[in-house]
C-alpha cells in the first residue's frame, strides 16, 4: 500500500496543482451542494407526489427530462469555461509574442526603433515637464561590415549581440538602450544632471569596447563611434535630437573612428552643406556640370611634357566652383563617385584620343580610380568596354590608385591590378607615403609607379626629415624596379632638389596648374618658360 502510495503520491500533487482541477471540482461541490439542499427540503418527494396528483400532464418524463438536462447543462458550462481559460491564455501569450516582435528586437532583445522613438518621445516630455535635460548618443559599430564579409552574418549577429551586452553594461537602469538598425544603437539618458556625465558615459562606452571579442574561434577587435545631441541645446524634437547626433557620429568617423563628438552649430551647417552638395552632386552629370582640367607631368631631364593627370573640377549654378576637396569626400560617402569615376575614364580616354587624331605627341593619361571602384567585381571588364568605346590604346592609359584602397582587401587588389594590366594598362599609387602599406604586399602588386606625396615636398629642402622619407621612397622604388614621380611641386629650391635625385618626372605650379584641354594643346606647342628647366 506504501509503495501505491508513493507512486500515486506526485500525480496527485500536480493533479492539486492544475487551476482546472479546482475549476471542476467547485462545479461539482455546488451541484452536490445543491443536490443535499433538494433531498433535505424533500423537494424530489414533493416533485414525485405532484406529478402523481396530475398523472395525465404526464410531469414524471418532464421531471426527470428536467434533471437530466441539470447534470448535462453543468458539464456544458464547466467543458465551455475550461475551453474559455485555456483560449484566453493562448491569446494573451499570442499578443505578447506579437507585441515583442513589433516593438523589441529579435536579434539582441532590445528595444526596436519604433519602441526606442517612443521611449525617446517621453523622455522628452518628462525633460520639457521637469525642466530637465536629456541627451542622445547616436552609436554605430566601426568596419562591421568587414566583419560580416570576412567572417559571414552569423558571426556579424553574434558580435552584436555580445556589443550590446557591454554597451548595456556601461549603462545606468534609468538609461534605455535602442537597436535602430543593423550596427547603430541609440542610448536615450533622461533625466542628465551634467554634460560632464554624458562625457564620462561615452568614454565607458568606448573604453567597454577595448577588449578583445571571440566570436566562434575568431579574435577581434572592434571600436564604436559616438555622436551626442542633448536636449534642449541641441533640439526640442525628437526627429531634431536623433539627426543631430547621427550628423556628430559621422563627424566622430571622418575624426579618426573610435571616439565621440557632440553636436555643434557649426556641425549641423556643415552637415547642411554636405546634403545640399549631395543633392546637386546627383544632377551634376545629367546637366553636363563636370568637367576634366589636366595637369601636365613633366620629364625632370628633358623638361618635356610626357603625360597629364585628369582632373575633375564641378562648376554649379548655385554653389558656383566647388572645390574637389568638398565634393570628392561626399561622392565617395553616397556612392555616387563610382558613376562620376566611370565618366571621368570615359571622358579622358575620349581626350587622349582626340589629341591623338590632331597630330599631337602621345601622352600618358593618369586617372584616379576610387576605393568604390577597385572594390567592384567587374571594374576590369568595365575599363576594357570604355576602351573599346573610345578607342584608346591601353598602353597610355595609367590608373592612380591609393594605399588605402589598395589594402583594404589586398587580395582583391591584386587580381583587379592584375586584370588591368593585362589589359595594357599601367597603375600607379598616389600619394605614397601617407596611408599604410607592407612592402611584402607592394612587392606582389603589379605597379608600375609610386607618387610621392605633396606633404613631403612641402617643407623640403629645409625639413631634414620629409628629405629622408623622400630618399627613402626613391631607394624603395628602384629597389623594385617602378617608376617616380614628385607631386606638388611649387618653388625653385623644391625643383632643384628633387632634380638632383633620380626621381624621373614631376608636376606641380611649379610646371603648370591644372589647365584645360585647350590650354594643354597650348602648352604642348609653346611651352611655358618653366618648364624648361
Amino acid at each position: 500500500m506504501r509503495d501505491v502510495l508513493k507512486k500515486i503520491k506526485p500525480h496527485a500533487v500536480l493533479l492539486l496543482r492544475s487551476q482546472y482541477f479546482w475549476e471542476i471540482f467547485a462545479i461539482v461541490a455546488s451541484a452536490a451542494i445543491l443536490l443535499y439542499i433538494s433531498i433535505r427540503n424533500d423537494l424530489f418527494d414533493q416533485m414525485y407526489e405532484f406529478s402523481r396528483a396530475h398523472e395525465d400532464w404526464e410531469l414524471d418524463e418532464l421531471f426527470t427530462l428536467m434533471i437530466v438536462s441539470s447534470f448535462a447543462l453543468i458539464l456544458i458550462v464547466s467543458r465551455n469555461a475550461i475551453h474559455l481559460k485555456r483560449e484566453n491564455t493562448r491569446r494573451l501569450k499570442a499578443e505578447q509574442a506579437i507585441k515583442r516582435m513589433a516593438f523589441y528586437d529579435n536579434l539582441t532583445g532590445l528595444p526596436n526603433r519604433y519602441l526606442g522613438y517612443d521611449r525617446l518621445e517621453q523622455a522628452i516630455e518628462h525633460a520639457q515637464r521637469h525642466k530637465k535635460m536629456a541627451a542622445v548618443l547616436f552609436i554605430d559599430l566601426d568596419n562591421f561590415k568587414e566583419v560580416n564579409d570576412t567572417y559571414g552574418h552569423s558571426c556579424g549577429d553574434e558580435l552584436l549581440k555580445q556589443v550590446s551586452q557591454r554597451i548595456n553594461f556601461s549603462l545606468s537602469s534609468d538609461d534605455t538602450l535602442v537597436r535602430i538598425s543593423g550596427d547603430e544603437f541609440v542610448v536615450i539618458v533622461e533625466p542628465l544632471q551634467t554634460e560632464d556625465s554624458i562625457w564620462t558615459l561615452a568614454e565607458g562606452i568606448i573604453e567597454s569596447m577595448q577588449s578583445s571579442y571571440n566570436l566562434q574561434g575568431h579574435e577581434m577587435f572592434v571600436s564604436v563611434s559616438i555622436g551626442v545631441a542633448i536636449y534642449p541645446n541641441d533640439g526640442v524634437t525628437r526627429e531634431d535630437l536623433l539627426r543631430n547626433a547621427d550628423a556628430a557620429m559621422y563627424h566622430a568617423k571622418h575624426q579618426g573612428k573610435n571616439t565621440f563628438k557632440f553636436f555643434s552649430p557649426a556641425l549641423d551647417q556643415l552637415v547642411r552643406n554636405k546634403l545640399l552638395i549631395s543633392n546637386l552632386l546627383r544632377q551634376a552629370l545629367k546637366n553636363d556640370e563636370l568637367v576634366l582640367h589636366y595637369q601636365p607631368v613633366f620629364n625632370l631631364s628633358s623638361g618635356e611634357i610626357i603625360g597629364v593627370e585628369a582632373l575633375l573640377r564641378w562648376n554649379n549654378p548655385v554653389l558656383g566652383c566647388v572645390s574637389p576637396t568638398d565634393f570628392i569626400p561626399v561622392a565617395e560617402e553616397t556612392g555616387i563617385i563610382t558613376q562620376i569615376g566611370d565618366w571621368v575614364l570615359r571622358q579622358a580616354c575620349r581626350q587622349s584620343v582626340a589629341w591623338s587624331q590632331a597630330g599631337l605627341p602621345p601622352l600618358n593619361m593618369s586617372v584616379n580610380i576610387s576605393v568604390l571602384q577597385l572594390d567592384t567585381d567587374d571594374y576590369a571588364s568595365k575599363v576594357r568596354d570604355i576602351l573599346d568605346e573610345t578607342g584608346m590604346n591601353a598602353c597610355y592609359l595609367e590608373l592612380e590608385l591609393t594605399e588605402t584602397a589598395v589594402m583594404k582587401d589586398v587580395n582583391k587588389s591584386i587580381k583587379t591590378i592584375d586584370a588591368l594590366v593585362d589589359l595594357g594598362a599601367s597603375i600607379a599609387i598616389d600619394d605614397f607615403g601617407t596611408g599604410y602599406s607592407s612592402i611584402s604586399y607592394l612587392r606582389k602588386l603589379n605597379i608600375h609607379r609610386i607618387k610621392i606625396d605633396r606633404s613631403f615636398i612641402k617643407n623640403i629642402p629645409e625639413n631634414t626629415e620629409d628629405i629622408a622619407i623622400i630618399d627613402t621612397i626613391i631607394l624603395l622604388a628602384g629597389t623594385l624596379n617602378m617608376k617616380i614621380t614628385a607631386e606638388g611641386v611649387e618653388t625653385e629650391k623644391q625643383m632643384s632638389y628633387i632634380k638632383s635625385t633620380a626621381c624621373e618626372c614631376a608636376q606641380g605650379f611649379f610646371f603648370s596648374p591644372p589647365v584645360s584641354a585647350e590650354r594643354l594643346v597650348e602648352l604642348l606647342i609653346n611651352p611655358a618658360p618653366s618648364t624648361k628647366h
